[in-house]
């Protein structure tokens, strides 16, 4: 539907999943013309021991999916994500009808015989699969944009290796849970850079700063306790900001 996606990984059932899903596609759905989720279910013929996809069966399943999207996609179906868990990858789509999905699949499989699977529709007109169990949940949300951040300072040259000030932003409603949240903050080492009133919108800001390194397999325990602190004291983390350091 747009080419806004991302994967995110989480435990689906207490076993690791990867799921990779179109954000872009959250607000301008439900679509009522779209009433059914549809899916395909592979068993992977090669899973990492922890059951998602290995490096070995990478080039496979991507040329699956690349075929998924030029000979299912369209006529009246969308495909919305992917969950890879337990040596299974789900793809998942929305349909108009769901009356020639089972042919439809059989015909496309025909292209890669040495895989199981299973395909089948349901109705779901309110797009839950899609909402409660493709899309990110707000922490996994700030996961994504946390890598996102890391990406960019990729691109113009950091290493992520060097500690540094990394600065962060959180709103509130009044002063008073402002306040209580930069108390609990600064037990975690947090420290004040700027406390501001927004005249407009009435929203309480706090914009604390910390030494760490933003690497991609830090940042979301630097970013995390943040997030959390601000919901308990409802309010919200509205992420960080680095300089590039080359």
């Amino acid at each position: 539907m747009t080419d806004n996606w991302d994967f995110y990984f989480l435990n689906v059932d207490d076993k690791a999943a990867s799921i990779f899903v179109d954000l872009g596609a959250a607000p301008l759905v439900p679509d009522a013309s779209l009433p059914y989720m549809a899916y395909v279910r592979l068993k992977m013929n090669s899973p990492r021991a922890d059951g998602l996809s290995s490096n070995e069966e990478y080039d496979t399943l991507n040329a699956i999916e690349n075929l998924i999207e030029s000979q299912l996609v369209g006529n009246g179906t969308v495909y919305v994500g992917r969950c890879t868990t337990n040596s299974l990858r789900d793809f998942f789509f929305y349909v108009n009808q769901p009356l020639d999905w089972q042919n439809r699949v059989a015909q496309f499989m025909r292209s890669f015989p040495s895989y199981a699977y299973d395909a089948d529709t349901r109705e779901d007109a309110a797009w839950s699969t899609y909402f409660s169990y493709l899309y990110p949940s707000d922490v996994n949300r700030q996961s994504i944009e946390n890598r996102r951040v890391c990406y960019t300072l990729e691109r113009n040259g950091d290493k992520l290796i060097e500690a540094r000030e990394i600065d962060h932003w959180s709103y509130f409603a009044d002063s008073d849970s402002r306040n209580a949240f930069v108390n609990d903050a600064a037990a975690l080492g947090f420290s004040v850079r700027k406390l501001s009133e927004s005249v407009d919108d009435h929203r309480h800001c706090a914009h604390l700063w910390r030494i760490d390194v933003p690497s991609l397999d830090a940042i979301d325990d630097v970013t995390i306790p943040l997030f959390n602190l601000a919901a308990k004291h409802s309010g919200e983390y509205d992420g960080w900001e680095s300089v590039v350091v080359k």
